[in-house]
């Protein structure tokens, strides 16, 4: 039990699984405080407050800031890339800076991030020509012409995060599945439970709580509360064992921003065209292969010589059952591949691994549970005394903090932050800009 403001305050956690087992655990554990959005800026930053605040101490959720590095080799891209900068800078991120060698000043005025630990610049920074980012990195390839480096962001421990925050609110973990709800004038009065040693449990409550991300519908329809606009996505994640050394451990977090062609040999085509499975309901999509991809792939070390390797746009078309499975056992095969001749456009040495990725690399994932308009879903619904919180996708991690804080907020009526309102459902307010995500890129 934990008190707030003077109320004391009991937290069970149903949970079918051990904590974070489900979607958290196969996240790249990533963090960042820049978005082109009115609403996700304030509560991505009071977010990473939180997290800087848990790691103020001895640093026990292994927070840093390396930031994240988006490059690009066209022009387009680097219009992208300014764009972007310019458009998070005057939403929040903080100042934009440039260098381009002018004046012969080099990098006299960029600061490198430290590999270790959450103290370092913030804002955003671009740097121009090859010669100039490979001073700071010299694994990129020759080809990115623009580097736009954006500071507060990084990596955690995603475990001690959620161990940090079971902690803090003095909760405890009943490891069962909520199979229904006892309800009394339109309020939930107790929660009913099958434990996984199948015993049937009754949790009287004075609120409950949605947060079953890829399972948030199937609770909601267990409470007879109307439809959420929910969607589930696949994410992929490859770990590939580095042993080429091509990137260093102390990297950022790396993403490639133009689009690719993945220089297939012509036999590899035509093997390319007869795997392409989706005529007859399959999954493998190989023929779109052959085509230019969409940008957006990225990686990050994560220690002991392996790398994450990520590109989105290559799950995007599986389908997910309203009911989702975990784990996941249903990848592209090819997804290792697919990825290493996608990053090997920003990072050439990876092009190694393309006919020689060992048996020691390995594919593991979970889902992404989105809103049509990108924000969170902090919001009552369903019941007087019942709230959803999830629906955060790409950021649900890094958004844990600020969202777990906002629903406290409900729950104990207290005064609501300016963004509690773009996190309502029905939505109240749309986002005034088109929201751009460059770990997406299809242009």
């Amino acid at each position: 039990m934990r008190r707030r403001g003077g109320a004391a305050v009991r937290v069970t956690l149903v949970e079918p699984r051990a904590p974070l087992q489900a979607t958290s655990q196969f996240s790249t554990e990533c963090y960042r405080d820049f978005f082109v959005d009115t609403a996700l800026v304030p509560f991505m930053s009071r977010s990473v407050s939180l997290l800087e605040e848990l790691a103020e101490t001895d640093d026990a959720i292994n927070l840093n800031r390396r930031g994240y590095c988006f490059f690009a080799g066209s022009d387009a891209g680097t219009k992208a890339l300014e764009r972007f900068g310019v458009q998070a800078s005057s939403f929040g991120a903080g100042p934009l800076r440039r260098h381009d060698g002018s004046a012969g000043r080099g990098l006299a005025e960029y600061e490198r991030s430290p590999a270790n630990g959450f103290r370092g610049p913030t804002g955003l920074d671009l740097v121009y020509g090859p010669e100039l980012i490979q001073e700071i990195y010299p694994f990129v390839t020759s080809k990115a012409q623009v580097m736009l480096h954006a500071r507060r962001c990084g990596w955690l421990d995603a475990q001690a995060l959620g161990r940090a925050m079971l902690t803090a609110s003095g909760g405890q973990v009943l490891r069962g599945e909520v199979v229904g709800f006892d309800t009394h004038q339109g309020a939930v009065t107790a929660v009913q439970v099958q434990q996984n040693d199948g015993v049937a449990v009754s949790l009287k409550c004075d609120a409950f709580v949605n947060a079953a991300g890829a399972w948030m519908e199937r609770v909601n329809k267990l409470l007879e509360a109307p439809p959420l606009p929910l969607k589930n996505e696949v994410h992929a994640k490859v770990i590939l064992n580095d042993v080429q050394g091509v990137i260093p451990q102390t990297a950022p977090f790396m993403v490639w921003r133009d689009q690719v062609d993945l220089d297939w040999e012509e036999d590899m085509k035509e093997f390319l065209l007869e795997l392409d499975d989706t005529a007859t309901g399959g999954m493998v999509n190989s023929a779109s292969w052959l085509a230019k991809q969409p940008g957006g792939q990225h990686l990050r070390p994560c220690g002991n010589g392996r790398v994450l390797l990520l590109w989105e746009h290559l799950h995007r078309h599986v389908p997910v059952p309203e009911d989702p499975e975990m784990p996941i056992s249903d990848f592209l095969e090819m997804y290792p591949e697919l990825c290493v001749r996608g990053l090997k456009e920003m990072v050439p040495g990876l092009g190694g691994y393309v006919e020689g990725l060992g048996k020691d690399t390995s594919v593991d994932g979970g889902y992404y549970t989105v809103m049509p308009d990108g924000r969170p879903l902090v919001s009552p619904h369903g019941a007087s005394n019942a709230y959803v919180c999830g629906g955060m996708g790409t950021y649900g991690l890094m958004g844990s903090p600020a969202a777990g804080e906002l629903l406290a907020m409900h729950l104990l009526q207290e005064p609501l932050p300016s963004y509690a309102d773009a996190c309502l459902w029905p939505r109240r307010s749309v986002p005034e800009e088109e929201v751009i995500d460059l770990l997406d890129e299809s242009s």
